[in-house]
């Protein structure tokens, strides 16, 4: 039996293993869907790996997708990495310290009374053969069938994503288009890595609603990089202002992110929760 505790940020779920207490393999990615299956497993978004790292790292993440692909990074992932990372005293409360990742470093610090994580990396990446997309240009239509589109934005920010503005002002309507389109915009041939599509509604220059359809999971209440996705995508396209915090709101709960004006940091702030720990037998 393997040891596991399960984590979750704003309604995002995971199952951790920390493999640096214990002796644990590495699950298959059969056995990753399995885990993630909420009638025949432990139930979740994906997979954590907690891991030990070299200086000036305090510990690394490596991240799974519900579907058992390896995905670069998953900030409410992180968020909920950093928690225990604090939890199992590798890194001190209110410390900031650094989380090592397939998509780079991250530094992160944590007031565990409040059950906050700040989490801050390099800015998004807009050059398409860095997403990847084949389209040439950041801003396009994404055809899809039956004569329908998407118009939005694509960047990366360590893993890919494509933000769509819209007019509608609810969390429902959002919802409904993410679960409408997701599924296509996700394996669309312009994206050979596949594709997390935000749906995205502006309130004010402080606040903005989003829906989120992620790669190789599917909807989920909240993505803490397609909060983080969104705002940059509303930065760049005069959408939003920069350099002052916004925020995002989902279905799972809210999440602030604020950017520097030339896009060379992300901040987000977000909530991460201990939720239970058990055994399970691959």
């Amino acid at each position: 039996m393997l040891s596991f505790d399960k984590y979750q940020g704003l309604g995002n779920d995971f199952i951790l293993f920390d493999c640096v207490h214990n002796e644990l393999p590495v699950p298959n990615p059969a056995q990753i869907r399995r885990l993630c299956d909420r009638r025949f497993g432990v139930g979740g978004d994906g997979i954590l790996l907690f891991e030990r790292a070299s200086d000036p790292a305090a510990s690394r993440m490596v991240y799974f997708n519900a579907d058992g692909g390896r995905a670069e990074t998953c900030f409410n992932g992180l968020c909920c990495i950093a928690l225990h990372t604090v939890r199992t005293s590798v890194a001190a409360p209110f410390s900031n310290f650094i989380i090592a990742t397939d998509a780079g470093n991250v530094k992160a610090a944590v007031n565990i009374e409040a059950g906050l994580v700040e989490v801050e990396l390099p800015g998004p990446e807009f050059k398409p053969d860095l997403i990847p997309t084949t389209a040439d240009s950041e801003n396009f239509e994404l055809p899809l069938v039956n004569n329908r589109y998407v118009k939005g934005t694509t960047l990366s920010l360590g893993n890919p994503h494509f933000i769509e503005y819209r007019s509608e002002d609810n969390l429902d309507d959002l919802n409904r288009r993410v679960l409408d389109v997701g599924a296509e915009v996700e394996r669309h041939p312009f994206f050979p890595r596949g594709m997390n599509f935000e749906a995205a509604f502006k309130v004010d220059d402080e606040d903005i609603l989003m829906a989120v359809w992620e790669r190789g999971v599917g909807r989920t209440l909240a993505c803490g990089s397609g909060a983080a996705a969104s705002v940059c995508a509303g930065v760049r396209r005069n959408i939003l202002p920069a350099n002052r915090p916004v925020k995002v709101r989902m279905t799972g709960g809210d999440l602030t992110v604020a950017i520097e004006a030339d896009f060379s940091r992300v901040k987000i702030i977000g909530e991460a929760k201990w939720v239970f720990a058990g055994q399970v037998s691959l």
